[in-house]
């Protein structure tokens, strides 16, 4: 199967067997990535009364309650009630949508080889992602943008978080996403902040604020895998109906051809 795209008088055909999912498999009571020590995500059966909802024998059925940090244990989408006190939901803002997307991979570098800024202050061993990189990969307006931070070793799939291995943006690296009207972003750090800001989460300001807010996700915790190559995608984000800030997703990039 094909499937055809036209966006203004330009026409694009997807492979769906093209598509790479850049989630991280959620492992239940098992090994997850982890983000400000938070306690891991569990499933355990339901019990009401006599009924234990768990398989046994080849008898009963399996009934999991699930406990999960969205925003600290796996792959992610967040829309702009993460930081502002209003109705908006990520059910509501992410439609089931094919998106024009770049996927591009930067190295980030230490605090005192660049001279951007940032909105709180910083430890020199710090490692940030700047506008500088950002311009080198990027240059022209796209509706999504795919992160890929390196090195990307695959350890990305359970590493634990902290202010030592967790990289942020710099200030004028998330004015310039904005510059490029991008509105879908899908990182493999737990977030576009550094790990403590004092609560302040700048970046997210800058990103969620400048724009109607309704229109923007930022995917967090995403795993892009090696095989992928940096280069122009259409990426299509899966969520549960969840009217929450931010829901469990599935993000997928896929190959296509312009006719």
């Amino acid at each position: 199967m094909i499937l055809t795209i036209t966006e203004g008088r330009r026409n694009f055909q997807i492979d769906p067997a093209s598509s790479v999912c850049l989630a991280i498999p959620y492992e239940y009571n098992g090994s997850q990535p982890n983000f400000y020590n938070t306690p891991t995500g569990s499933a355990t059966p339901f019990q009401q009364n006599n009924f234990v909802g768990e398989v046994k024998n080849n008898k009963g059925c399996n009934v999991m309650v699930i406990n999960q940090n969205i925003h600290c244990t796996g792959t992610h989408t967040e829309c702009a009630s993460h930081i502002l006190n209003q109705d908006i939901y990520i059910h509501d803002v992410l439609s089931p949508t094919f998106i024009q997307t770049k996927l591009i991979s930067i190295t980030p570098e230490k605090w005192t080889e660049t001279d951007e800024s940032y909105h709180c202050p910083v430890d020199n061993n710090d490692q940030v992602i700047t506008k500088k990189k950002l311009i080198e990969k990027l240059h022209y307006p796209v509706d999504g943008l795919v992160l890929r931070t390196l090195p990307n070793h695959q350890e990305k799939l359970n590493r634990k978080y902290d202010s030592l291995n967790t990289a942020f943006l710099t200030t004028e690296a998330i004015l310039y996403l904005d510059e490029l009207n991008i509105k879908h972003l899908v990182i493999d750090l737990p977030s576009i902040d550094r790990t403590d800001d004092n609560g302040e989460l700048g970046n997210h300001h800058h990103y969620f604020e400048r724009v109607p807010p309704f229109e923007k996700t930022i995917t967090e915790l995403a795993y892009i895998p090696d095989s992928v190559d940096d280069g122009s995608y259409f990426m299509l984000i899966e969520i549960p109906a969840m009217r929450l800030d931010a829901a469990p997703s599935r993000p997928f990039l896929f190959k296509f051809e312009e006719q």
